[in-house]
């Protein structure tokens, strides 16, 4: 896909993508579906939302593409575990799916993407090509977090250092790290009709101590030791000791018995007349 994949795949990036299912990270695609649909799935990572998906349309097809080879592998791997086989995954992204077997043009009932639009240089672009493998009276559905209006308590300067750095260092690589706001904006630039997109909200909410102690101790690990380390260092953003610093407070947040994070997810169907 165009532009790099700011957190790369350390195991604490892959932590955090193996959490996800079609219930906490799809909601709004459940009703869509029906046990016979043809699913692409974009940028899939190790695969939980997409094997959930096969196995919610058992008479149906996945599809899924991601540019790492190796999580593709670790993909395979867990719907063997999970025994679903009406699921295929590729190496390969949206932009160059011409040279994917299988995949061809107005061929899916669904084509889905989880948190990806907002690492691309060119969203618009990507749009426009999940609306062209949509076949008419099919869905595109996309959701992508808005790091703007991710949140927490007690406040901490620590905990805002680290969202300003992250918008910063994401918008230096031409990303789009509040994408979660902009995607009926960009649905609408793609030529779906603002009548026929549906815009609406999720979330998650980290607040016991079981899911303080997930969600911020992946975030303090990849602070200092994922590709996104290295982001930051190669674009002088901050320091190693800033990073440690950041890493330190969400250490913090993860011991606050009154301690609370909550991530804003936007999320579309565009149907595609």
């Amino acid at each position: 896909m165009s532009g790099a994949y700011l957190h790369g795949h350390h195991a604490s990036v892959l932590r955090s993508h193996s959490w996800r299912t079609v219930e906490n990270s799809a909601p709004h695609l459940i009703p869509y579906l029906r046990p016979d649909v043809r699913i692409l799935d974009v940028g899939c990572g190790p695969g939980t939302i997409t094997v959930d998906l096969a196995s919610r349309v058992p008479s149906g097809f996945v599809y899924a593409i991601d540019p790492s080879p190796s999580v593709i592998e670790t993909a395979r791997q867990h719907a063997r575990e999970k025994g679903v086989a009406n699921v295929r995954f590729e190496v390969g992204d949206i932009f160059h799916w011409e040279s994917l077997q299988g995949v061809e043009q107005g061929a899916f009932d669904v084509v889905h993407a989880h948190q990806v639009l907002q690492h691309l240089q060119d969203p618009l672009g990507a749009m426009k090509e999940m609306i062209r493998l949509t076949k008419k009276g099919g869905i595109v559905a996309v959701r992508d977090c808005d790091y703007g209006a991710m949140d927490w308590y007690p406040e901490h300067a620590g905990m805002q250092k680290w969202k300003d750095l992250y918008i910063k260092v994401a918008l230096g690589l031409k990303a789009y790290p509040n994408m979660g706001k902009m995607l009926h904006s960009v649905a609408m630039q793609a030529g779906i009709p603002r009548g026929d997109i549906e815009a609406s909200i999720g979330s998650w909410c980290f607040s016991t101590p079981e899911e303080r102690e997930w969600w911020c101790g992946l975030w303090a690990e990849r602070t200092v030791k994922s590709d996104y380390r290295q982001r930051v260092l190669d674009g002088d953003h901050a320091s190693e000791a800033e990073l440690e610093e950041i890493a330190a407070a969400f250490r913090e947040m993860e011991g606050k018995e009154d301690g609370w994070f909550a991530v804003i997810n936007g999320q579309v169907i565009c149907h595609v007349r």
